[in-house]
């Protein structure tokens, strides 16, 4: 009985860790993007750099790492094959009156493919971002 407790534990540690966001986007402010819903307050445009310098490691990523460093999306798109698309507005426009409506502002474009993984992570305007320093 002891042995099955053990093992119990250690599995249940084991999982908790794997669930986790990858040690490397544990320095980007998950957060203040999180608390921005549809970039209303600024703070995801203050954030886009630091999000840059992280974007590439989101590809190949499981969909839930990027509900845990990003959040629930502002829009979702489902597409065919249970493909689907997440939008994260990173600037304030439209959505911040009409959540309900896809705005033109910038934003994060998160394709999920099939498997449930991160094929492409892209701008909707990405000539409109200040670069990382």
């Amino acid at each position: 009985m002891k042995k099955l407790n053990s093992l119990l534990y250690l599995t249940i540690c084991v999982l908790s860790l794997g669930c986790g966001s990858p040690e490397s986007m544990k320095d980007f402010d998950s957060a203040a993007w999180k608390a921005d819903k549809n970039a209303c307050k600024g703070d995801r445009a203050r954030l886009a750099p630091e999000f840059e310098k992280i974007r590439n490691e989101m590809v190949e990523k499981k969909e839930y790492v990027v509900r845990n460093v990003l959040g629930k999306p502002d829009k979702e798109n489902l597409l065919e094959r249970s493909q689907r698309i997440y939008y994260y507005y990173i600037e304030a426009g439209d959505q911040c009156q009409d959540a309900s409506k896809l705005s033109d502002a910038n934003r994060l474009e998160v394709r999920i493919n099939s498997l449930g993984k991160v094929s492409e992570v892209n701008y909707s305007h990405p000539e409109k971002l200040k670069k990382p320093e």
